[in-house]
């Protein structure tokens, strides 16, 4: 049984801010903020919500980038016993006012340096839509007032999926899911108080948010936060250097750009003692080449996690070598405590070593999607499992690989074949930036064919001649590792691909764009024109 020190984040932040109010509770962009500057923050912003006539089960979109005034209302949305959403703040209005229509908000929090005709656009749709657009500004005068208690069984906040099939859903979050997943990752990741963690991720969305702020709250841990892009990833890069950071996390393409975009020579990564690779598939010769590159041992670990499991599911113990198979997959380690992870097919549990859906059952999972009770319902087996959708096995030691998801597999003449073997080989050619492979069924005899599209960088390869040079040398390269050519290999131009606003690939939107026509008419094709 897990102890647990609090029951809610608001028990935990009030636990903070009484006893070590003046404690840094974050710094942003090099600004210190103390626990008690934070929980003011959060009562003023509570208590103006309750003039707006939030309360209990009332949802809130924040649509707020990383930031100091995030944490207020994130918060503060919980102080009332409402529930927080929050969103990728670039989304745009028209996905930000869908989602709040479609879980039901009462309230979107803009940000408070939104330019002043982009507010009163928001306000004027929010006022079509019958919902009250604010900034964390129009609450600097609320007065705190009384707050309900919060229980443990409620939504602290929803998660919602990236919808890349157009169908978005909420992921809801309890107080005890949040402080039960909270303590097995700092249980199996081996965290302390003394931890100095160093994050760019965005803490609108859950590795961010739950592992990278909630685990050193929890822990009063000291925490370095930067803006969630990599426009200049030497930022990150120096503060792990300068604040001599011991724990960051990023996915597995923030990695390679370390290794080809920077010298390693000018940075001293030393203290780190863990860099998590998650969020994305794990490459072996990522974690050879950042360590080799930055002079480190056993220090890049795989995770894995999802946020219907709210965020961590398993990770190899740091400090340990890892694992990969045959195939190149990289182990992403042992469940974390008190978690249970079995792989299955057409509900029947596989023996070790045979590939089918990963199940999770563990107090931190989801109790489902808000207001949809059919994907609900297929979301979980009849003994209480989670389905995550990905298919991966276990290992004779119990420990977990990840294949693929279950709806990117390729299935090409009765080979089970997953995306991100087909892009490890693509993404070792110095001029592709970045690559995604999918399978697509025209109706011919020869069934499922795998299609490469592969971004370019701007190096020069301009001639049709070029392109087609570099081509056949990825098909070349393809037939060499895995003994087939593609059916088909598309090269691209930069930020073609569409990606989550993490990073991760989305295969069913990039091949909805191909099969609809969309790359070609935004002319992303840079070769061939057929």
């Amino acid at each position: 049984m897990l102890t647990k020190n609090f029951k809610t984040l608001i028990e935990m932040l009030a636990y903070r801010a009484k006893n070590d109010p003046e404690k840094v509770a974050f710094t942003f962009l090099g600004e210190p903020y103390t626990y008690a500057g934070i929980w003011t923050e959060i009562n003023h912003f509570g208590a103006y919500l309750q003039e707006l006539g939030i309360s209990h089960g009332d949802r809130v979109v924040l649509a707020l980038p990383n930031s100091a005034e995030f944490f207020g209302a994130f918060y503060g949305v919980q102080r009332v016993g409402a529930i927080a959403v929050p969103l990728f703040p670039g989304s745009g209005p028209k996905r930000i006012f869908s989602v709040a229509k479609l879980c039901g908000a009462r309230v979107i929090v803009a940000p408070s340096s939104i330019p002043g005709h982009q507010l009163e656009q928001y306000k004027t749709m929010g006022e079509e839509q019958g919902l009250d657009v604010v900034t964390t500004l129009d609450s600097q005068h609320a007065a705190p007032q009384h707050f309900p208690t919060i229980k443990p069984e409620d939504v602290a906040f929803i998660q919602f999926t990236s919808g890349s099939t157009g169908n978005p859903k909420g992921v809801q979050l309890s107080h005890d899911n949040l402080i039960t997943n909270v303590v097995q990752m700092i249980i199996g990741m081996e965290i302390t108080k003394d931890e100095i963690f160093v994050s760019w991720l965005p803490v609108y969305h859950d590795m961010g948010l739950i592992l990278k702020t909630m685990v050193p709250f929890y822990l009063g841990a000291e925490v370095h936060l930067l803006e969630a892009n990599l426009r200049n990833i030497r930022t990150w890069l120096n503060i792990i250097q300068k604040q001599r950071a011991t724990f960051t996390a990023a996915p597995d393409f923030a990695y390679r750009l370390c290794v080809r975009h920077v010298d390693p020579g000018n940075y001293d990564l030393s203290s780190l003692r863990v860099a998590l690779n998650a969020a994305e598939p794990v490459r072996a010769e990522t974690i050879r080449d950042f360590e080799d590159a930055f002079g480190l041992k056993d220090v890049m670990v795989a995770g894995y996690g999802l946020a219907e499991a709210t965020v961590g599911v398993s990770m190899w113990k740091p400090g340990s070598t890892p694992r990969v198979d045959g195939r190149g997959f990289v182990s992403v380690g042992l469940p974390f405590p008190e978690v249970e992870v079995k792989i299955i097919e057409n509900g029947k549990e596989l023996p070790s070593g045979e590939i089918g859906e990963i199940a999770i059952r563990s107090t931190a999972n989801s109790r489902g999607y808000l207001d949809n009770p059919e994907e609900t319902d297929q979301l979980f087996t009849g003994d209480g499992f989670l389905l995550s959708g990905d298919l991966g096995y276990l290992d004779k030691d119990g420990y977990l690989y990840i294949i693929s998801r279950k709806k990117n597999i390729i299935k090409r003449a009765g080979q089970t074949i997953s995306p991100h073997e087909l892009e490890e080989i693509v993404d070792r050619h110095d001029v592709v930036r970045y690559s995604a492979a999918i399978g697509v069924d025209k109706g011919g005899i020869e069934g499922e064919q795998i299609y490469i599209f592969a971004e370019i960088r701007n190096v020069g390869i301009q001639s049709e001649d070029d392109l087609f040079d570099l081509t056949l040398n990825l098909v070349d390269s393809i037939h060499a590792d895995m003994g087939f050519r593609p059916g088909r290999v598309y090269l691209l131009k930069r930020q073609s691909i569409p990606l989550t606003h993490n990073g991760k690939i989305q295969h069913a939107r990039l091949k909805a764009k191909y099969l609809e026509g969309d790359l070609r008419v935004s002319g992303a094709i840079l070769f061939p024109d057929y």
